[in-house]
């Protein structure tokens, strides 16, 4: 078997006793890339020093829109230092009109600040775009994407936007979570998704899978579930299901469509 995971947080705090072993899974079942997405400044170094441990993760480091609040004033700086010192993305930065209480305006500085600098190095970055994504489009549209493409993140936008994004150059990824029953309509999106265009996140230790799809259901911390990133391996088995196809072609196109974006 031969897995990506387009996009999770295995630096995040929750995962800290069982982070080690959790990785060890994800290498004994295949798992051949992954994208380990940071969120403030305060969590990059952890995520470059998972980077350094393991070959095949990717680092991306990202300003999240909900942790805009308490940014340092050189942060972009600090963003930049990250990406000069090892091979990396950018990512999670993105706006959010789900979450209450975030100011807007301050939102789309923060992301168009990280987006000019992801068009300027032509690296791809990888958009959070929450309730927001008409708002994103026009963001985009008006200040560019990098020539290399860019990922929607776990997207639940409308269909009717797919083939806009897509000529943008946006790759759209799918989450465990959206083959839950409640999640069928934001499921059937992506049979409009040309297979090109998709790949394959955990998001762990978020958006983890319906109970009787957790193939990793042990995974607690603090009485709290959390998705453990070796369920990208359920996310194969629907998502083939979905498309139709058998899940050894799957792993070959996810592959492919993978190192077209990030390589």
């Amino acid at each position: 078997m031969r897995f990506v995971d387009a996009h999770n947080h295995l630096q995040d705090e929750r995962l800290s006793v069982v982070r080690d072993s959790a990785i060890a899974e994800c290498a004994s079942i295949g798992v051949r890339r992954a994208v380990v997405n940071g969120t403030h400044p305060h969590d990059w170094r952890r995520v470059a020093d998972l980077a350094e441990r393991y070959s095949w993760i990717l680092p991306s480091f990202g300003v999240h829109p909900w942790h805009i609040d308490d940014l340092p004033s050189d942060y972009v700086q600090a963003l930049c230092r990250y990406l000069d010192e090892r091979t990396s993305v950018i990512g999670e930065i993105g706006i959010d009109h789900w979450r209450d209480g975030l100011d807007r305006g301050r939102q789309e500085e923060v992301f168009l600040t990280q987006l000019s600098v992801a068009i300027e190095r032509n690296l791809p970055v990888t958009i959070h775009g929450l309730k927001a994504w008409r708002r994103l489009l026009e963001l985009l549209r008006a200040h560019g994407v990098p020539p290399r493409g860019f990922l929607l993140h776990s997207y639940s936008g409308p269909v009717e936007l797919v083939s806009t994004f897509a000529n943008l150059g946006a790759y759209f990824s799918v989450a465990p979570a959206f083959f839950a029953p409640q999640r069928r309509k934001k499921l059937e999106v992506f049979r409009h998704v040309p297979i090109e265009r998709i790949l394959p996140e955990t998001d762990a230790p978020d958006q983890g899978p319906s109970d009787e799809l957790n193939l990793y259901p042990a995974l607690i911390q603090n009485d709290r579930k959390l998705n453990h990133p070796g369920n990208i391996q359920g996310v194969y088995t629907q998502l083939s299901r979905l498309l139709g196809i058998e899940v050894g072609e799957l792993e070959q196109r996810m592959e492919e469509n993978f190192s077209r974006l990030f390589d």
